[in-house]
């Protein structure tokens, strides 16, 4: 008994570590069609529901243990990150531990198509319970493993990048049935379901319009960020930053592009850094975007701002979703009640404030670094009149890791959602350019400007703007209503044959 447990165990996990290991970091993203195998064998064996969410709960932690290690880069900056990190593994694992539960709940019934209707709305119900709250966080999704696959995402336009995780959990579904059952009919389904992911690609684009193109410079840094938080290298990084955009300029771009709070100082604050920032604007005949801390009304927000051609303020949004603990403290206000209030401020002082509104400014939507990985922000951004999605972020935190990548990956299922062509401009992270089908047109990891010509300025809703993950997460509520169903059914015949 104990071998046998053991051995379901180490299935659930070797899962994880598969999956994992299809995400942007590693990259073996073929992995993601079959990793969930040796999990959906695990649970096929449990006995009971309670193993279910055991094996359930491994298969989660193996998988964020590896594919949130990033997180672990800013215990450079305080130690309490590491405890943090194993916290927040065991945190995010448990929507895949209750999926698992159900899952072995429904086996009781032994039906292929039980499983095959509910691993999928599962799966996609415990991904998008990974967003919500406080702790949410867009990272780690399986369907990130295909960001560079652009051809089996499409339908990421039409019900959202949820869509191709119930591929993705449905395809592994059918294989493992064709192993379990030595049934052909199966490993053909798994075929039919990569092909229909496919078939999106071939629909026309959604009704979208072309209003004008922009030659956008992007100004990527790889500041390092113990120097990027010391006011004294203001100077020195201000004279930085100006030979990057001296290069912009040379290349008579429409707009340029500065990563998130780029200088240590508010620089709406300091007219000398306002001025030259005008001064740009004013002699590339060029608009400028940047992102800066801004103080109001004993606030603080994490802001980006527009200058026009003339050098004038044309507009500001101020960050709506920051992040937890790197911006504000969830609960600060319960954790001081309860003695922690110095702990809290050991690490943060401060909380940031939030804006209200996903509001384009100048016909920009700007979310902001943490903010990209949510599709609300973006489609919130479109439907207020967005024509082009630009994130600047800070990427420096993570200093090398796979937290880069799985960022930058974010921007192509973001750009695909919307129709939009989206720009990411990196501090010490990937900065690049991805069209309105997910395209990646240019993308660069360090320090230098790249001018990308003729991005294309667009209007018009996607199915997933206009009505975004409400049809999806309603079909997938009736499927998995449908397998409740099927298992149920069959108890019944049986009490009312005694």
């Amino acid at each position: 008994m104990a071998r046998s447990i053991g051995r379901e165990c180490a299935f659930a996990a070797a899962a994880g570590v598969l999956a994992a290991l299809a995400l942007p970091g590693f990259g073996a993203s073929g992995l993601v069609y079959v990793a969930l195998v040796p999990l959906l064998y695990a649970l096929n064996r449990a006995r009971t529901v309670r193993r279910g969410v055991l094996f359930g709960l491994l298969f989660g932690v193996a998988f964020f243990a590896i594919d949130v290690r990033w997180s672990l880069a800013v215990a450079r900056f305080n130690p309490l990150v590491i405890p943090g990190y194993v916290l927040l593994a065991a945190y995010l694992a448990i929507p895949f531990a209750l999926a698992a539960g159900v899952l072995v709940w429904l086996s009781a019934r032994r039906s292929a198509w039980t499983w095959l209707l509910a691993a999928p709305a599962l799966f996609v119900l415990a991904e998008f319970a990974r967003t919500l709250g406080p702790f949410g966080t867009g990272f780690s999704m399986l369907h990130h493993a295909l960001y560079r696959a652009p051809w089996l995402i499409q339908s990421a336009s039409v019900f959202g990048s949820w869509m191709i995780t119930a591929f993705i959990v449905a395809t592994n579904v059918a294989l493992y049935q064709a192993f379990r059952e030595r049934r052909v009919r199966f490993a053909f389904l798994a075929i039919a379901l990569v092909a229909a992911q496919a078939a999106f690609a071939l629909l026309p684009t959604s009704p979208v319009e072309n209003t004008g193109e922009l030659d956008v410079a992007l100004l990527s840094s790889n500041v390092d960020q113990a120097v990027k938080l010391d006011g004294r290298n203001l100077p020195e990084l201000t004279e930085r930053y100006s030979a990057l955009a001296e290069e912009a300029l040379a290349q008579s771009p429409d707009l340029i592009v500065f990563p998130e709070s780029f200088l240590p100082a508010y620089v709406l604050d300091r007219s000398e850094l306002l001025e030259w920032l005008a001064n740009l604007a004013w002699r590339g005949n060029t608009e400028l975007l940047f992102g800066t801390g801004e103080y109001v009304d004993r606030a603080i927000y994490n802001a980006v701002v527009l200058l026009d051609r003339d050098g004038e303020i044309a507009g500001r949004y101020w960050m709506v979703r920051p992040v937890p603990f790197g911006e504000y403290i969830p609960g600060r206000t319960l954790l001081e009640e309860l003695g922690l209030g110095a702990w809290t401020w050991s690490l943060l002082p401060l909380d940031l404030s939030r804006g209200t509104e996903s509001l384009p400014i100048g016909g920009y939507g700007t979310p902001i670094c943490f903010e990209s990985v949510f599709a609300a922000g973006a489609r919130s951004f479109v439907r207020n009149g967005a024509d082009l999605l630009v994130t600047v972020t800070n990427d420096a935190w993570f200093d090398g890791s796979s937290e880069l990548h799985a960022h930058f990956a974010a921007a192509v299922f973001r750009a695909i959602e919307t129709r939009r062509w989206t720009i990411q401009v990196a501090n010490g992270g990937v900065s690049g350019v991805v069209d309105e089908r997910g395209r990646i047109r240019s993308s660069f990891l360090g320090e230098g400007v790249v001018v990308q010509r003729d991005v294309k300025r667009l209007v018009g809703m996607s199915f997933y703007v206009r009505w975004g993950d409400e049809p999806l997460l309603i079909g997938l509520s009736l499927l998995l209503g449908l397998s409740v169903a099927l298992y149920a059914l069959p108890r019944r015949s049986k009490k009312r044959g005694e």
